[in-house]
């Protein structure tokens, strides 16, 4: 695990467990924090992901105490090695897990058919992850762009290697180009 800062937190599953080792991300806001991916594993014995983050929580609770604090649990799409951990999160309490397909992410984040639309994600004290949705590598797939950090969270559409592309009639390659250039870019520079 990664602290970015104490807002933000970045896990990767181990390779010894599966060899894809996705990355998981874990913001907290005032009113409630968001898991943004749950990895390749589903089992808790080899990949004890609800208890990992039930501990980061406590830890970030204890930090900055408050009631009623929920969970949100998101996906950057519908594969496999990003939703294998959904399980463990069924039954958590205070816990919203949305399915990775398309209707069940579109309808919970607002998103609609135009490609450059971004709608927001509040977590509570001014933390609001910007969503869009950026079909291409799945009908599902979603980035989430996080302006307390300037980080960018894309899933599998974009990363330094072989990238797959369902069938350009399932998404239009302009319409994810178009949605991604009108992003804010990633700056260096941290919050204050």
């Amino acid at each position: 695990m990664y602290a970015y800062d104490e807002h933000t937190l970045i896990l990767r599953q181990n390779k010894a467990v599966h060899f894809e080792a996705p990355f998981l991300f874990l913001l907290f806001g005032a009113e409630r924090a968001v898991l943004i991916d749950t990895g390749a594993t589903a089992s808790p014995e080899y990949f004890p992901l609800r208890a990992t983050v039930d501990g980061l929580i406590d830890q970030w609770l204890a930090a900055h105490p408050r009631e009623g604090y929920r969970l949100v649990v998101l996906h950057t799409h519908g594969h496999g090695d990003h939703k294998a951990g959904d399980p463990q999160f069924a039954d958590r309490p205070d816990t919203e897990l949305v399915q990775a397909d398309r209707d069940s992410v579109y309808a919970f984040l607002g998103l609609t058919e135009d490609p450059t639309a971004t709608v927001p994600l509040d977590l509570g004290g001014g933390r609001v992850l910007n969503c869009f949705a950026i079909p291409g590598h799945h009908a599902a797939s979603v980035a989430f762009h996080d302006p307390h950090t300037g980080i960018l969270l894309t899933g599998d559409t974009v990363y330094p290697g072989r990238l797959y592309v369902e069938g350009a009639s399932a998404a239009p390659p302009a319409a994810s180009a178009r949605a991604t250039s009108s992003t804010p870019r990633w700056s260096p520079a941290r919050p204050s």
